[in-house]
């Protein structure tokens, strides 16, 4: 089987199990009219953001308000005086901090309570997906000649592991099983959801975000940031650097992404690559100090997770099929059957 039918293959279960999803009792949550603004905001330069669009936005929604004036009364943001509203929120916290706060704090209240499932919980998932947002937010400066927007790589990095979330609400059980595998194996935990489910969470996230109407270059680069190499070359450069982010997101230790191991920043698309300045190992490196810096110091403030001690893991075992391929009945089996 060709690398071109595999895709295919994957992509076409994907599309099964988001079809399942559909067609089931679990009902993906509709987007609310404040998020298509909200990202539209985000998508933005700083400079051409009114800040009444945003005070707008906020200040019709109750929930969105009081998180913010939360935001902005905790430790790192917190000054001499107590803040009671949204402007002098914005003030303290900063525009573009507080929109893209405003964003992970719209997607996050979105889902229903994930299952209890051992290495895999809500307040983990989001802090790992923060930091992977605001890692890549900053790799989009145009400084870095990437050509792309911050804003759209900033949703990317926020919602790249929203499939995680869909296979831990709707199938729990076989979701576990993937995270217990990759933590025993010491591996990615996409790696076991190919053995597990005949695809990865990319791409049901991808199938998915596309109900919701996401920014097509949004999809494509969560889509495709496990391999970056695959991606259409106009979108190459999202999904790489959405992939880049992630491996700082995990050296961060802010978090947990369901992985068995961190990933290296030597193992992404980006270091292999020559003519690119991130590539390039002294401004990599600068790159990479100032984001850690960054989210460590405002990680708990705005996620209530402080960050962790990692030991990264440059090659990362490989999955043996007789190690995480019990034999399965029902849906999966019937679906992967259809490609073997």
């Amino acid at each position: 089987m060709t690398t071109k039918e595999k895709r295919q293959g994957e992509e076409t279960i994907a599309n099964a199990i988001a079809l399942d999803i559909l067609n089931s009792k679990f009902k993906i949550p509709p987007m609310p009219a404040n998020g298509p603004k909200l990202m539209s905001l985000i998508r933005k330069p700083i400079e051409d953001i009114e800040v009444d669009d945003f005070v707008e936005i906020i200040d019709s929604d109750p929930g969105l308000l009081s998180m913010m004036l939360q935001l902005a009364n905790s430790v790192y943001f917190k000054g001499v005086d107590e803040v009671y509203s949204l402007r002098s929120a914005i003030v303290r916290i900063g525009l573009q901090e507080t929109i893209d706060s405003a964003n992970l704090y719209f997607f996050r209240r979105m889902f229903p309570k994930i299952p209890e499932i051992e290495g895999f919980q809500a307040q983990e998932y989001w802090a790992f997906s923060w930091s992977c947002a605001n890692a890549a937010r900053r790799l989009g400066h145009p400084n870095l000649d990437m050509d792309v927007n911050p804003g759209e790589l900033y949703i990317a990095g926020l919602l790249h592991g929203i499939g995680k979330l869909i296979l831990a609400i709707h199938y729990p059980f076989e979701f576990s099983k993937c995270i217990q595998t990759a933590a025993r194996l010491k591996i990615p935990v996409h790696a076991v959801e190919l053995d597990e489910f005949g695809t990865t969470d990319t791409n049901i996230a991808s199938t998915l975000l596309g109900i919701w109407h996401i920014p097509s270059r949004v999809c494509t680069g969560v889509e495709f940031y496990q391999n970056p190499d695959l991606a259409p070359e106009k979108d190459r450069n999202i999904a790489a650097l959405t992939q880049f982010a992630y491996a700082v997101a995990s050296m961060s230790g802010i978090g947990k992404n369901g992985d068995g191991c961190v990933t290296s920043l030597e193992s992404t698309w980006i270091p292999r690559q020559s003519g690119l300045l991130l590539s390039k190992k002294e401004i990599q490196e600068a790159v990479v100090k100032e984001i850690q810096a960054s989210l460590e110091e405002k990680s708990e403030s705005i996620t209530g997770i402080a960050p962790q001690k990692q030991e990264t893991v440059s090659e990362s075992p490989k999955l043996k099929p007789t190690e995480a391929n019990p034999s399965k009945t029902g849906f999966f089996a019937w679906i992967r059957s259809l490609f073997h």
